[in-house]
């Protein structure tokens, strides 16, 4: 990967005492300084290629659609679309996550507010070339809980004739329910991508970030990620409340759809990160991450108490896959298990 010149950097887009963040998985690299006397956010891709200039321009127009619905973005001050860069209105550095942690702000208030972004987001339209979810590598992988959490139970990979069979079991409970409702879906939508404004007035006290990757797709699954957050516990009675707050206003027939559906997908939603949080340890030496499993395997088998995912909890039971504590939760042995990721 090309490395960044900050002089150079500096120069081209008139800001300075440019200061590295701390790197993500993605490519692109981000900045803090200062332009005409005002903090910013320097984005920068190191290969300005077609891909990464395209990935650019998406997160500008996704930004200008949800600006225009009155939801709170960083503003775009500077583009630079051949050489890939972007100089961005600095939010912060309050996240929702720290907002919480800190007591900055409550934390009834806290999910009240996100959720109400949320209930915003519905009406997001007008955006091109948006891609659908079932076309995205979130719903592909779906099929990492077999290959990633199952691998590890049972010792040895799994066979691709049983992810097969997983995914079959899938097809056949979505096609039972009624049609899920579709809206903009930010795709990552947890507190780390939430930021907390104070200068800012009522729901755009909550700003949002990281949504390049966002999705037409089903309606609860960015509400999944937010009160299902694998990373924290949460109230029940948060929990309930935003529930009941995001479905206000909706008929009978809609609020039992999105219900139903919200389970479907916190399932589908714990057994990839689940999948994932194993394959990063595996992978990148990552363990930090498997601090939250135990989590994610209460959330499953809350999910499968569900009537609606009586198949999959069948399937599991034929399988012989439990979701009990996992006495051998540690890097080393994972990575003893997964010698070789390439599958």
């Amino acid at each position: 990967m090309p490395t960044i010149n900050i002089d150079n950097l500096e120069r081209d887009l008139g800001v300075s005492d440019l200061t590295p963040l701390p790197r993500d998985v993605s490519p692109r690299q981000y900045f803090r300084g200062q332009k005409d006397g005002q903090g910013v956010i320097v984005m920068v891709y190191p290969d300005a290629d077609e891909e990464s200039r395209k990935e650019l321009m998406h997160f500008i127009q996704i930004g200008g659609a949800l600006s225009a619905h009155n939801i709170k973005t960083p503003q775009a001050l500077d583009v630079r679309e051949a050489q890939c860069s972007a100089v961005l209105e600095d939010l912060g550095t309050v996240s929702f996550g720290r907002a919480l942690h800190e007591r900055i702000i409550d934390q009834q208030t806290l999910y009240t507010l996100a959720t109400d972004v949320l209930i915003r987001m519905r009406d997001v339209s007008g955006i091109q070339d948006l891609p659908f979810y079932e076309d995205s590598r979130i719903y592909a992988n779906r099929r990492q809980m077999i290959d990633y959490y199952m691998t590890l139970k049972r010792g040895a990979q799994a066979r691709e004739a049983t992810v097969q069979s997983f995914l079959s079991v899938w097809d056949e409970i979505e096609k039972s329910l009624p049609p899920c409702p579709q809206s903009f879906v930010h795709g990552d939508y947890h507190l780390e991508n939430l930021m907390y404004s104070a200068r800012e007035e009522g729901v755009n006290r909550c700003a949002l970030i990281d949504y390049q990757d966002a999705l037409t797709g089903p309606m609860p699954y960015d509400l999944v990620n937010l009160i299902e957050d694998a990373r924290i516990d949460i109230p029940q009675e948060i929990h309930q409340a935003m529930l009941t707050r995001y479905c206000a206003g909706m008929s009978d027939e809609d609020r039992a759809a999105f219900l139903t559906w919200f389970r479907v997908l916190a399932m589908q939603f714990h057994g990839r990160v689940i999948g994932l949080f194993i394959k990063l340890a595996a992978e990148q030496g990552r363990d930090s991450y498997l601090i939250h499993i135990p989590r994610l395997q209460n959330y499953i088998k809350k999910s499968l108490a569900d009537p609606v995912l009586a198949p999959l909890k069948q399937w599991f039971e034929k399988e012989g896959l439990d979701f009990e504590p996992l006495n051998d939760l540690d890097g080393e042995h994972i990575r003893t298990v997964f010698q070789d990721t390439s599958f």
